[in-house]
Order: structure tokens, then C-alpha cells, then sequence
């Protein structure tokens, strides 16, 4: 890569931690690294409100590393400009008797893990 496309990466990648907002103390329960069952599907999301999701299913592979645009009720958006994913949240983090957490986004089971 030469010096122009460095300095072009590390732009964007810059603007992209820059346009991050905190999460909202209420929606706090949503940061962490989740996993699913099987491993197909983590989902890390920062407190700083960064998101990095990886989905590998049979045949079909999707990532995305981008800010939370925003949250809603059931659902919340990552992206960057008109840009944007949309995340279904079927149940929002809940933690069980034993300690650990699950949510479902977009039809999959994650778990926390722990750090």
C-alpha cells in the first residue's frame, strides 16, 4: 500500500471511532462480546458505542465494523453516513439466575462471554 492509501485508512478509521457515541446508560447492558451457540455469530459492541458483527453461515460470510447510529425499541442501526444496518433485537439482554447473559438479535442467541 503506498503512503496515500495509508494515510486514507487511517483517516477513516479515525472518523469512524470519531463518529461513535457513548451508549446511553440504559442501554449500557449491550455492551460486551457476544457469541453464539455454534460460534457463527459474534457481535462485540463497546461502551464507547463502536460495533464489530461477524456472521458466517453456510455459503455467506457478513461483517460489519461501524458506529451505533442509534437505538430504538426493538432494534438498533450501525453505519456511517446514509450507510446503515439494521440489528432486530427480539430480546434485549437479560441476565439469567446464574449471572449470564443473553439477548437475540436478528434471530440468533448470543451470549455474553466473559472478559
Amino acid at each position: 500500500m503506498n503512503h496515500k492509501g495509508l494515510s486514507l485508512c487511517l483517516c477513516l478509521s479515525t472518523c469512524l471511532m470519531a463518529c461513535s457515541k457513548p451508549l446511553d446508560a440504559d442501554k449500557i447492558h449491550y455492551a460486551g462480546s457476544w457469541l453464539s451457540a455454534d460460534s457463527s455469530v459474534s457481535l462485540v459492541i463497546s461502551p464507547e458505542g463502536h460495533l464489530e458483527y461477524h456472521n458466517q453461515q453456510q455459503g455467506k460470510s457478513t461483517s460489519l465494523s461501524a458506529p451505533i447510529k442509534s437505538f430504538e425499541t426493538d432494534r438498533f442501526k450501525a453505519g456511517v453516513g446514509p450507510f446503515s444496518t439494521e440489528f432486530k433485537v427480539t430480546q434485549a439482554p437479560t441476565q439469567d439466575v446464574q449471572g449470564n447473559w443473553f439477548m437475540v438479535v436478528n434471530g440468533y442467541t448470543l451470549a455474553k462471554r466473559h472478559s
